[in-house]
């Protein structure tokens, strides 16, 4: 088959006023579903998928033509056109079909071998073939598909306010998102390029509940759906979307605030760099810098400007200068570092004289004429100067001294006097534009904050409204009409022979798949996959492989991944 400050930020926190965004009801736009297409991106770019339907499906909503409840559809690419393969059926769909998903109760989507997390992927999937590769594309109700971003853009342990916050500024995400989506194809990826997507596991329910008590409400400004940023950590200064990201939608909701919650968090990421104040114990390329920006001034003193004929003495002060964006905005680009030094003063070499003038001159008394001829370093001696050398933040700090926490240049630099030493720190993971994750869980946490107050403090300018968005999922499938269903594994492969018997594979996640191969060798070539629940025919077993028949065809299957039909052998 094909296939610091924490007290004092505490009394901050205190003082600071909260906004609670207000709430209004709004009709939903035109036509304005709850369906939101997620292009599945985590999968790469496969040219065969396997996946195990746990619901009510069709082939492109034909209700002739559906799929038993735990069928697994092998989808592939075959002389330029997608195949899909069910129970030892082959058929061509062209460039494109859709596994549509029907109305039912209980459990209701599907299954999709190789998805990071195994989780339920709800909704209808559509499947395309685009540049020799499959393209597949989740049709799925907004707050079902926040029931599988939500624990993983924010831990379900947080708590339930933050996890509500999340929720509404996920849900507003996405509705901005499709409202932008113009011609393309999706509205959304499944990565950190929009938002994660897993799919759903009810082992978050934190987050699954977070979602229902939030639904519909959405947070809007000027009548638009916002963009809704939102990040690890913000490094306890908000930030703009215009000076981060360069995005070109409006930010005026947003502004440029101190952030004591997200620094009160010590879950909040920061990086260090502590030295004497000597810089005895400092990198040796941090004392580099400051001795060579110190020894390009000292040559115009009068001194060497030897690297090895200039000492550190004394750092006095670190202030962070040259921010990336407008007061008050502290992502300063560099630190500036003030400080004094010892260096050997060039003292004058003289030409030696002859004997006779030596002689000549000791003899008269007259003074003997000397002539320089060079300079060479005298003793050390303390500088009556303080030197400065700006240290960039990114570059030097970031990357060669190995303070890095965040991809893209947006950390923010502190620099603390404390007794003899100096600390350099580092923070913010993420852009830091919009909610801050960390500061949004004490927030709720520490201060018992509800999901407005957080809202309202990361988002200054919004107002929350709650939306109505019609289920776009398709009409439930008539068991009358059900001639097309694709029959029984068990139906195809017929009853067992002399010496076989009927076994079930069983699998640890519904997710899972179990390689069939060609030859009773994990080297052997993987000629079919199976998903848990199918029926084989055991023929023979040996050394723990199993010669089976399957729908996918004949091979070798470990035999610890089935187990007869009706028992618990």
């Amino acid at each position: 088959m094909r296939r610091f400050f924490i007290c004092m930020l505490l009394v901050l926190a205190m003082a600071l006023p909260v906004n609670t965004l207000a709430e209004t009801t709004a009709a939903p736009a035109a036509n304005e579903t709850g369906a939101l297409r997620v292009c599945l991106k985590s999968l790469g770019a496969p040219t065969q998928l396997s996946v195990t339907l746990a619901g009510s499906y069709s082939l492109n909503g034909k209700t002739g033509f559906r799929f038993k409840s735990g069928t697994t559809l092998g989808v592939s690419i075959e002389d330029g056109a997608i195949w899909l393969d069910c129970g030892g059926i082959s058929i061509c769909a062209g460039d494109t079909l859709t596994l549509t998903r029907h109305r039912q109760d209980g459990e209701n989507g599907l299954y999709i071998s190789g998805s990071q997390r195994g989780g339920l992927y709800g909704g209808s999937l559509e499947i395309s073939l685009v540049s020799g590769a499959l393209m597949p594309i989740l049709i799925i109700d907004i707050e079902e598909y926040l029931k599988g971003v939500v624990p993983y853009e924010m831990s379900d342990s947080f708590p339930i306010e933050a996890l509500k916050a999340q929720a509404v500024a996920a849900r507003t995400y996405a509705l901005r998102r499709r409202a932008d989506r113009g011609d393309k194809k999706y509205d959304v990826v499944d990565t950190t390029a929009d938002q994660v997507y897993f799919g759903y596991s009810a082992d978050y329910a934190n987050a699954v509940a977070a979602v229902e008590a939030t639904k519909g409400l959405c947070a809007r400004y000027n009548g638009d759906y916002a963009v809704c940023y939102y990040t690890a950590t913000n490094g306890g200064q908000t930030a703009r979307a215009g000076d981060i990201l360069n995005a070109p939608a409006a930010d005026a909701y947003l502004d440029v605030r101190d952030d004591p919650y997200d620094l009160e968090n010590p879950s909040s990421p920061v990086t260090t760099l502590a030295f004497s104040k000597d810089m005895s114990d400092a990198p040796e390329p941090l004392r580099d810098w400051l001795i060579s920006a110190a020894a390009e001034q000292l040559s115009a003193m009068g001194y060497s400007d030897e690297t090895s004929d200039v000492r550190i003495e004394r750092v006095t002060a670190i202030e962070g200068v040259n921010p990336k964006s407008a007061a008050p905005a502290r992502d300063y680009q560099a630190m500036r570092f003030s400080y004094t030094v010892s260096a050997r003063p060039l003292v004058p070499v003289y030409e030696k004289p002859a004997v006779s003038d030596a002689v000549f001159h000791a003899f008269t008394g007259t003074p003997m004429a000397q002539k320089i001829i060079g300079y060479e370093p005298g003793d050390w001696e303390s500088v009556d100067e303080t030197f400065t050398c700006d240290i960039s933040v990114y570059d030097q700090l970031k990357n060669k001294l190995g303070l890095k926490i965040s991809a893209i240049d947006c950390e923010l630099a502190t620099a603390i006097e404390e007794d003899d030493l100096f600390i350099i720190q580092l923070r913010r993971y993420g852009h830091g534009v919009g909610m801050s994750q960390r500061g949004a869980q004490t927030m709720a946490g520490s201060h018992g904050m509800d999901f407005r107050a957080i809202l309202g403090f990361y988002y200054p300018g919004l107002t929350i409204e709650a939306v109505s968005l019609a289920d776009a999922t398709a009409d439930a499938l008539n068991g009358a009409k059900a001639a097309a269903a694709v029959q029984d594994d068990a139906a195809i492969l017929g009853a067992p022979g002399d010496g076989e018997y009927m076994a079930v594979v069983t699998l640890s996640t519904a997710a899972s798949t179990l390689n069939l191969r060609a030859q009773p060798s994990t080297d052997a070539a993987v000629i079919g996959v199976l998903s848990g629940g199918a029926k084989v025919i055991v023929m023979d077993e040996a050394n723990g492989w199993a010669h089976v028949r399957a729908t996918a065809g004949e091979g070798y299957v470990s035999a610890q991944y089935i187990k007869a039909a009706g028992s618990a052998r």
